[in-house]
Formats: structure tokens, C-alpha cells, sequence
């Protein structure tokens, strides 16, 4: 089993689990975009949050990850276009009437270079007037360093006949984050990988779209209905 697909695997298998309780941010994400729309779904994964947007009638959803393996995890649905790149250069061109960066997806760019790029390369695929909306959390600017921990221990049958477990170590620093985690049976470590987010105050989103050029409409706490109120959402329209 290569690494890359392992990847893809237990981050579904993570999300199952651990996302349970905010799956509420589905039902915001469809009230939210309008139906018989271009929508384009950058860091889409295995399509959680662009599957259910393509089953409307009327509706053409692009869903782009980095990882071939997780899209290629992603239901087939008519209306749903996979497109495996790189959010700083997208092969897209100027059609989106939505552009949905979901689930603290921006927070993985590393550099004011890397999110600076893929805004333009956002407001690049949209049309005028045409709006972005990025999901984002302030969870990670509280988090402190903290040694290995189990976090899960669930069945996981496509990898293993014994429970799997995930473990995590938490590195803090100034403007950032490392999570350390090793995904292992009792018998063998299955993979390791490190995630780095950037604090939300680190981002500067509100002056990052103005410098992209977009004209930043509202800022949402949470999902409503006071669903995981350390979520923030942006809402930025490219000006016609």
C-alpha cells in the first residue's frame, strides 16, 4: 500500500471520527451557495464539503486538490469535476461564480507568498462579482506544545483487522503550529507525517484581499446556530 494512498485513506478515516460534531458547517456551505452555479472547491480532499454541492440540479462544481489520491476517493457525482493542482496555480480559467476554500485549508499555506498567490490565482478563475469564501480557525493560535498523545484509537478495515491509533504531538510557535502525527496498529507504525498551520492572526486576511483586490462583504462566527464558534468565515466579492 503506497504512502500517498495510505495518506488519503486515514485522512478520511480521521474526519469520520473526529469531525462528527461539526458536520453542521454541510448545511451551512449549502444555504450558502446558491444552486444552477459555477462553484470552485480549493483544498477539496475526498469532496465532503463539493459532493453534496454538485447534486443540486443546474449545479457544475470543481473540486481541486493536491492529492490524486483523495480525489480519487471522491463519489462519483454528475456535476462534479475533479482536478488535481496546486491552489498557487490553478489550471482554471475565469468562470466561477463561487469559490469555496472550506475547513482551515487556507491555514496550510506557509508563506504571505503562498496565500498571497493562491487569492490571485482565486480571483483569477472568477468572474466579476463573483464572491470567495474562505473558512478558517482561531483554535490554532491557542493550542500549546504538548508531548505524544493517543487522540483516536478506531476499526479501520481497509488498513487493518486491529484498531488503528492516532497520535499527535503539538509544537507551538510564534505564527504557527507543527502537529506531529503517527498513525499505528499495536503491531507496526503505518505512517508518519507533520501538519503546519498558521495562526489566524498571522493570516492578516482582511488585508490580504484587499491587496488581491477583493472587497471584503461579512465575517461569520461559526456555522450558525452556534456551531463551532471559533470558525471564522470570509466572505470577499470580486468587484465587477
Amino acid at each position: 500500500m503506497c504512502e500517498q494512498y495510505l495518506e488519503a485513506l486515514l485522512y478520511d478515516w480521521h474526519n469520520q471520527h473526529r469531525l462528527r460534531n461539526q458536520r453542521l458547517d454541510l448545511e451551512y456551505w449549502l444555504n450558502l451557495v446558491p444552486p444552477q452555479q459555477n462553484i470552485v472547491v480549493l483544498g477539496a480532499g475526498p469532496g465532503r464539503v463539493a459532493s453534496p454541492r454538485a447534486t443540486r440540479p443546474g449545479s457544475r462544481v470543481v473540486a481541486v486538490d493536491l492529492s490524486r489520491w483523495r480525489l480519487a476517493r471522491m463519489p462519483p457525482v454528475p456535476g462534479l469535476h475533479p482536478v488535481c493542482a496546486d491552489m498557487r496555480r490553478l489550471p482554471l480559467t475565469r468562470t466561477a461564480d463561487q469559490v469555496v476554500i472550506p475547513y482551515s485549508t487556507f491555514q496550510l499555506l506557509r508563506t504571505v507568498e503562498d496565500r498571497e498567490r493562491a487569492l490571485t490565482e482565486a480571483v483569477r478563475a472568477m468572474r466579476p462579482g463573483a464572491t470567495v469564501h474562505i473558512d478558517v480557525s482561531s483554535n490554532f493560535d491557542l493550542r500549546e506544545s504538548s508531548d505524544w498523545q493517543r487522540v483516536l484509537s478506531a476499526p479501520c478495515e481497509e488498513v487493518s483487522r486491529q484498531p488503528v491509533e492516532e497520535w499527535e504531538r503539538t509544537r507551538s510557535h510564534p505564527d504557527h503550529i507543527l502537529i506531529d502525527k503517527t498513525f499505528r496498529t499495536d503491531r507496526s507504525v503505518l505512517l508518519r507525517f507533520t501538519e503546519h498551520w498558521t495562526h489566524l492572526r498571522a493570516l492578516d486576511l482582511e488585508a490580504a484581499l484587499l491587496r488581491a483586490g477583493l472587497i471584503l462583504e461579512q465575517v461569520d462566527h461559526g456555522y450558525g446556530g452556534g456551531a463551532s464558534p471559533h470558525r471564522r468565515i470570509y466572505h470577499a466579492r470580486r468587484p465587477l
